[in-house]
C-alpha cells in the first residue's frame, strides 16, 4: 500500500536531515572471529624463492589477460621465480596449458574446485582480479591481508581507500607491471592463520553494500505483474517533479540517458558522437566510478549535458535496509558536488526499480527521480537487438530513451539511434530542459 501524502512528507523532512549529516563511516574488520583451526600452507606454495600471482578471472574479463600474460612474461625475464595461479574461469585450463607450452616457468595451476580455493589464495603474495565489481574472492584476499591490483570500476569506497589495494585501468600494462615489480620485491607476507569465516566477510561487508546478491533479471526481461501495478500506480500518482517517465507530447523534445559511466573506454567515444551530432544528453553516473574518472564527467558538464546519479555502487535498492539506501545516494550527491561544484539534482534507480527506498531517500536530497520510457536493451547489441528494437520502436515526442553504450556493437548502433530519435524535427535536449508532460 502507497502511503498517504503527508506520511511521505513527514518522512522526507526526518530523511532529509539524516541526508545531509552523512557521513562515511569505514568499520574495521576484526580477527577475533578467525576459525582457530589452522590452514597448513603447503612448503611448495610458498617456497621463499617463489612469487605466487594469483589472477582472479571472470565472463567479464574478455580481452584483460593479455598485458596479465605479457606483463607475467616479463616478470619471469627479471630472474624471478614466479608461480601462476587461476582463480574461477572456464576457460582457466586451457589459459594454464598454453601458458606452460610457451615456457613460462612451471605449469600454471587452474582452480575451479572450490573446496582448494582457499588453501591456494592464501598461497599468494598478490591477486591480480580482472573482473567489474568486487567478487567473493578478492573480499576473502582483502580480508586476509593479501595485497590486490583490480581493474574494477564500480568500487566502493571502503574497498577503495584500502592501502592494499591497487586500481588500474583496464589493459594498462605499464601499470601492472609497476605494481607487480614492486610487490615481487617486499618481503613475504606472512600467512593468517586461518580464514575469517564467510559469515563474518559477510556481516563486515554488508555494512559498505559491497556484499549483495544482485541476481540477474528474468531471461524473458518480463517485470512481475505486482511490482508493474505499482509502478503505474506511481506514475500516475506523482507529479513529474518527484517522478518523470516522460516528457511533453506536445514538444518536439526528446531525452537520451546513457547509464552507468564513466567508462574510460566507452564513455569518451559516446561523447565524442554526440559532440559530432549536436546532440545534449544526460548521463546517470555511479558514484564509484565518478571518484575514479572525474575529468569525463567534468568533460560531460562541460559540453552541456545534464550528469544525474545512479546510485554509488548499483545495487538493488529495494534489498539494502533504509540506513544503506540513504548512503547510497548521499555518498553520491557528495561525489559530484565535490566533482561538478553543484547539488546533483536528478537521480535514477539502479536496474529502474521503484521502491519507497529508492525514492523517499532521493526526493529528501532534493532530487526528481528519472526513469524511462524507452529501452533499446543495447546490453544485447552483439546480437542485434537494438536494431531489431529500432525496427519496433516510433519515437513520440516527449520520449526519454535508455541507452548504455558499452560496447563496441552499441557504440557503433548509437549514431543510427540519434538519427532515429532525431526525425520528423525533434530536438535532442538534456532532462532538465525537457518539458514536464
Amino acid at each position: 500500500m502507497l502511503p498517504a501524502s503527508e506520511d511521505l512528507e513527514q518522512a522526507l523532512v526526518g530523511l532529509r536531515s539524516g541526508s545531509d549529516a552523512l557521513t562515511v563511516r569505514k568499520p574495521v574488520l576484526s580477527f577475533s572471529t578467525i576459525n582457530p583451526a589452522m590452514i597448513p600452507i603447503r612448503e611448495s606454495q610458498r617456497s621463499s624463492e617463489d612469487f605466487v600471482l594469483g589472477v582472479a578471472l571472470g565472463p567479464d574479463s574478455h580481452g584483460s589477460f593479455e598485458p596479465l600474460h605479457a606483463t607475467y612474461s616479463n616478470l619471469r625475464k627479471t630472474g624471478r621465480r614466479t608461480k601462476l595461479v587461476i582463480f574461477g574461469v572456464q576457460d582457466g585450463r586451457l589459459l594454464a596449458s598454453n601458458l606452460a607450452r610457451e615456457g613460462l616457468g612451471p605449469d600454471p595451476q587452474w582452480v575451479s574446485d572450490e573446496s582448494s580455493t582457499r588453501d591456494l589464495l592464501e598461497a599468494c603474495d598478490v591477486l591480480v582480479s580482472l573482473q567489474d565489481g568486487v567478487p567473493l574472492l578478492v573480499l576473502r584476499a582483502i580480508s586476509s591481508h593479501i595485497p590486490v591490483i583490480t581493474t574494477a570500476v564500480r568500487v566502493p569506497e571502503a574497498i577503495r581507500n584500502r592501502r592494499t589495494v591497487k586500481f588500474i585501468r583496464r589493459g594498462d600494462q605499464n601499470g601492472l607491471e609497476e605494481a607487480l615489480l614492486g610487490l615481487s620485491e617486499q618481503p613475504k607476507r606472512t600467512p593468517i592463520p586461518g580464514f575469517v569465516s564467510e559469515g563474518s566477510i559477510a556481516k563486515y561487508y554488508s555494512d559498505t553494500y559491497l556484499w549483495r546478491e544482485n541476481g540477474s533479471p528474468s531471461a524473458s526481461g518480463d517485470v512481475p505483474k505486482g511490482r508493474a501495478l505499482i509502478k503505474r500506480v506511481l506514475l500516475g500518482a506523482l507529479p513529474s517533479g518527484r517522478l518523470l517517465r516522460h516528457g511533453s507530447r506536445d514538444r518536439t523534445q526528446i531525452a537520451l540517458t546513457v547509464d552507468d559511466g564513466p567508462d574510460p573506454v566507452f564513455t569518451p567515444r559516446i561523447l565524442d558522437i554526440f559532440r559530432d551530432h549536436a546532440v545534449k544528453a544526460t548521463f546517470f553516473v555511479v558514484g564509484g566510478a565518478a571518484e575514479q574518472y572525474p575529468e569525463i564527467v567534468l568533460r560531460m558538464k562541460r559540453e552541456g549535458h545534464d550528469v544525474g546519479s545512479h546510485s554509488y555502487s548499483h545495487p538493488y535498492f529495494h534489498r539494502l535496509s533504509w540506513s544503506g539506501a540513504i548512503r547510497e545516494i548521499g555518498m553520491t550527491r557528495w561525489v559530484l558536488k565535490r566533482i561538478l561544484g553543484e547539488e546533483c539534482k536528478l537521480f535514477r534507480p539502479p536496474h529502474g526499480k521503484l521502491s519507497l527506498r529508492s525514492l523517499v531517500p532521493a526526493w529528501a536530497a532534493g532530487q526528481q527521480v528519472v526513469i524511462w520510457n524507452v529501452d533499446l536493451k543495447d546490453y544485447r547489441a552483439g546480437s542485434g537487438e537494438v536494431e531489431a528494437q529500432l525496427d519496433r520502436t516510433v519515437f513520440a515526442s516527449g520520449d526519454i530513451i535508455l541507452y548504455h553504450g558499452t560496447s563496441e556493437p552499441a557504440l557503433k548502433a548509437l549514431p543510427r539511434v540519434i538519427e532515429a530519435a532525431l526525425n520528423k524535427g525533434r530536438e535532442a535536449v538534456t532532462i532538465s530542459h525537457l518539458v514536464p508532460k
